[in-house]
C-alpha cells in the first residue's frame, strides 16, 4: 500500500494521540450493550482500540499498514496493553471468530475506492458477524457542492526532540468516481537540516446516503438506519459525515 508509511503514522500519533472524546464515548456505549466479541477494522494506530481495553472489553483489530500496526502495540505497550492484532485487508479478511460488534470510526471504510473491494469488504465483515450483531461505521458523504481542486497546503507538528513533520498535500477530486485524490509529500526536519521525505498517495470515495444505504442491505445487513455524528438524532443536510447503524440478523 503506498499510505501510512513510517513518516505519516508517526506525524498521525503526534497530530491525533487520541480519540476524540465525544466520538469515543459514542462507541463505549454501544460496547456496553454488546454481549461479545468486538472488532475494528482500520484500527490504524489504536487510538479507538486502546481506550476499549482500558474499559475491559474484548476487542480486536486489523490494519494494512505495518507501521500502524507497530505504533498500536508500541502505544499498547506504554500502557501496559498488549492489543490483538492482526495485519489485513479487509477485503480479505480472515479471523476464525465472530463478533458481537463491529466499528469503523473516523471515515476510514472510505480508503476503499475500488468497487469490488467495497463489495468484498462488507460481504466478508457481515460473514464475521454473529447473529443479531450490530455494525457501525462512518461514513463521507457527497455534498451538493461537490469538493475543489485545492493549491499546495500544509502544516506541521513538533516531534519530542526538536524535529518538525511537515506535510504538504495536493487534492484533487473526480466527480466521476466520487473520488478525491491527495498527494502527500512528509518531511522530516530538524536544526535546519532535511533529514527524511516520504510521499503518500491518499484516497477516498465519497457516498450519498441512499446509494450506501442500498449496498449495506445487498450484502443482507438489516435495520439500516444513519445517525449525526455522534448522537441519536438523523443527520440533515450540512452534515458531511454520517454514521451508519445495522443489524446482522
Amino acid at each position: 500500500m503506498n499510505s501510512y508509511k513510517k513518516i505519516c503514522t508517526e506525524f498521525y500519533a503526534i497530530d491525533k494521540p487520541n480519540a476524540p472524546t465525544e466520538a469515543l464515548e459514542f462507541y463505549l456505549r454501544y460496547a456496553q450493550k454488546a454481549k461479545g466479541l468486538i472488532l475494528e477494522p482500520m484500527c490504524g494506530s489504536g487510538r479507538f482500540l486502546l481506550p476499549f481495553l482500558e474499559h475491559g472489553f474484548s476487542i480486536d483489530g486489523i490494519d494494512a499498514s505495518d507501521d500502524m500496526l507497530k505504533a498500536c502495540r508500541d502505544a499498547g505497550q506504554q500502557r501496559g496493553l498488549t492489543p490483538n492484532i492482526y495485519k489485513q485487508f479487509l477485503h480479505q479478511l480472515e479471523l476464525p471468530q465472530r463478533y458481537d460488534l463491529v466499528i469503523i470510526p473516523a471515515g476510514s471504510f472510505c480508503l476503499i475506492i475500488n468497487p469490488l473491494d467495497i463489495q468484498e469488504s462488507l460481504r466478508r465483515l457481515y460473514a464475521h458477524m454473529a447473529s443479531g450483531a450490530t455494525f457501525l461505521l462512518e461514513i463521507i458523504r457527497l455534498m451538493p457542492q461537490s469538493p475543489q481542486d485545492e493549491s499546495w497546503s500544509g502544516r506541521w507538528v513538533n516531534r519530542f526532540d526538536g524535529a518538525k513533520i511537515v506535510i504538504s498535500r495536493l487534492n484533487h477530486y473526480n466527480p466521476t468516481t466520487r473520488v478525491s485524490h491527495s498527494l502527500n509529500r512528509y518531511e522530516l526536519i530538524k536544526d535546519g537540516q532535511l533529514l527524511e521525505t516520504e510521499w503518500e498517495e491518499l484516497d477516498m470515495r465519497l457516498y450519498e446516503t441512499g446509494e450506501f444505504t442500498t449496498l449495506l442491505k445487498s450484502v443482507g445487513f438489516t435495520n439500516v438506519k444513519t445517525l449525526k455524528a455522534y448522537g441519536d438524532s438523523a443527520p440533515d443536510d450540512t452534515d458531511d459525515l454520517i454514521i451508519f447503524e445495522c443489524l446482522r440478523p
